[in-house]
């Protein structure tokens, strides 16, 4: 009976010390982004009511926290356009704090222009081409002048792709995950009884 309880307990040690460990194997790396202090929505061209502004606010950083990437929108009335804009976006996310993995859409009503500007994650795991489809995509709300739908679409798509490949990054090589937590619990388990039968023989 002893011998049956004491190969419960020892099992019930493996599977919890397994647990914690592919639990941190999942959670290493991980940041918070969405943050009270910044202002993730930047509209200096006014095409934005207050409501909107602070909608558009609170959905950027549900979508930051979501997907460990911070997502900014900015609307200009400078007349810039390409490179130009991809550098005025490029400086803004240094002096405004935002962090490496970011993606911010800019849009300008004196030359029109709409230009989205990703860096880190947000730049290697969102194809060049699907940021053009997203960016098209909202340049048809914005056709109609309405910014605050085409800024909605833009966050929901890019949260959808973000969100995914994040989602495959868990996933990849999960047998192996399992397997070292798996080996560094029975590892650990190892030590205690080794530790414990040794505590016994001294006790005798």
């Amino acid at each position: 009976m002893m011998r049956i309880r004491r190969i419960k307990n020892i099992f019930t040690c493996i599977i919890a010390s397994a647990v914690m460990c592919f639990g941190a194997l999942l959670a290493a790396g991980s940041d918070v982004y969405a943050a009270d202090d910044k202002e993730y929505v930047y509209d200096y061209a006014d095409i934005l009511t207050a409501d909107e502004e602070a909608k558009l606010k609170e959905k950027c950083m549900k979508a930051s926290k979501d997907c460990q990437c911070d997502f900014v929108i900015v609307t200009t009335k400078i007349g810039h356009d390409y490179s130009q804009m991809d550098n005025y976006m490029s400086n803004m996310l240094k002096t405004e704090g935002y962090s490496y993995d970011a993606i911010i859409y800019g849009v300008d009503m004196v030359s029109r222009a709409d230009r989205i500007y990703t860096q880190g994650k947000a730049q290697t795991d969102i194809s060049q081409s699907k940021l053009d489809s997203i960016r098209e995509s909202c340049e048809d709300k914005f056709s109609d002048s309405d910014f605050y739908h085409g800024f909605t679409r833009f966050i929901r798509k890019t949260d959808i792709c973000l969100t995914t490949s994040i989602m495959k990054k868990v996933t990849y090589n999960l047998p192996v995950k399992i397997l070292i937590s798996a080996a560094v619990a029975i590892v650990a388990v190892a030590i205690m009884m080794h530790s414990a039968k040794a505590k016994m023989t001294v006790s005798s």
